[in-house]
């Protein structure tokens, strides 16, 4: 009876996971919370560690996410794990609880995870996990603005995917690579990777990445000056976007870049339908505010610009805040600023 009954619980569980792949996510929970309650009936820890798990999934997958359930379960999960002593399961969930709070922007306790798990993970033979906990750990110091720790973490998650040769793997790491070198100014750089990147999805057909990939050579282009390429990618890049179905922020990026693009070379261009869309955009980041300044010559989107860069410093260490102004386009902002204001 206890075989058949734990049997029932795992079969809940298939179930609950088909559901996630066909987005029908009420039945995932019911099946979930089904399939939780007979592994407590028998007392089987590793299922309901393992339940917790995919109910964490669940809160990521149901939107929008729910932080505070996924972190939830995810520590319930982690308790049981560490009780068994199953370090590696342990090494996904805390992979996933320090996403969490880098979502959160909690960096120290994201990082405090990520290093316990990249510590386990050392006496596995796992080299894809080990890349995936390099490479969440080098988009952490991205998000902070960090380039160059981000950059090293991208290259050691570049080296284990090149073993493997992983190409899926090795797109993502290119293009991780190419944004650190685009944020800080090395243009030459960026295209390097990004061209690497352009191969691989162009063989694998992922028009999503495709998409964004032109859309970032696009703008290289441009910050050199040699606006026939940037019209010729970021045009590709609007077409592939439009067959896809763009969210707001990329059609105002796209559409943005272009523009600009259409200035230099003497093209007509839409300025109420740029208005328009800003007015369709809640949060417009730094990098675009200076855009439009460039391409409407509207002070206000400098300012906006400027203090958005001011405002990131201020809560940076000096000596990564000075690192930070160096770059680019914060470099820019402020020279352009200090003209004009």
């Amino acid at each position: 009876e206890i075989g058949d009954k734990e049997e029932i619980a795992y079969s809940l569980e298939s179930l609950g996971e088909i559901g996630v792949i066909h987005n029908d996510l009420d039945s995932t929970l019911n099946y979930y919370t089904r399939s939780l309650k007979i592994h407590v009936e028998l007392g089987n820890k590793r299922g309901i560690a393992n339940i917790y798990h995919l109910i964490s999934y669940y809160y990521k997958y149901k939107p929008p996410a729910d932080l505070d359930s996924i972190l939830y379960y995810s520590k319930l999960s982690l308790e049981i794990l560490e009780e068994l002593e199953d370090e590696r399961e342990m090494v996904y969930t805390l992979i996933t609880i320090g996403r969490v709070y880098r979502f959160e922007e909690n960096w120290e306790l994201a990082l405090s995870y990520y290093h316990h798990a990249l510590d386990l993970e050392q006496k596995f033979d796992r080299q894809h996990s080990l890349a995936y906990i390099l490479g969440n750990i080098g988009i952490l110091y991205e998000d902070k603005l960090d380039y160059d720790k981000a950059l090293d973490y991208n290259i050691r998650t570049l080296k284990l995917f090149e073993e493997r040769s992983s190409q899926s793997g090795l797109a993502s790491a290119f293009v991780n690579i190419g944004n650190i070198y685009f944020y800080k100014g090395d243009l030459d750089s960026a295209l390097y990777y990004y061209t690497r990147t352009l191969k691989l999805v162009e063989e694998f057909i992922n028009k999503t990445e495709l998409a964004s990939d032109l859309l970032r050579m696009g703008i290289i282009y441009l910050d050199k000056g040699d606006y026939k390429k940037a019209d010729e990618y970021l045009e590709k890049s609007f077409v592939i976007q439009k067959e896809l179905g763009l969210g707001k922020y990329d059609v105002l990026e796209t559409t943005t870049y272009l523009y600009l693009t259409y200035k230099y070379l003497g093209k007509e261009y839409n300025v109420k339908k740029i208005h328009s869309l800003i007015k369709d955009t809640e949060i417009i980041e730094f990098e675009l505010n200076y855009a439009l300044y460039q391409l409407l010559e509207d002070k206000s989107y400098l300012e906006t610009a400027y203090n958005q860069v001011q405002e990131k410093a201020s809560a940076m260490e000096e000596e990564l805040a000075q690192k930070f102004l160096s770059y680019l386009i914060p470099k820019a902002i402020g020279e352009e600023w200090e003209k004009v204001k």
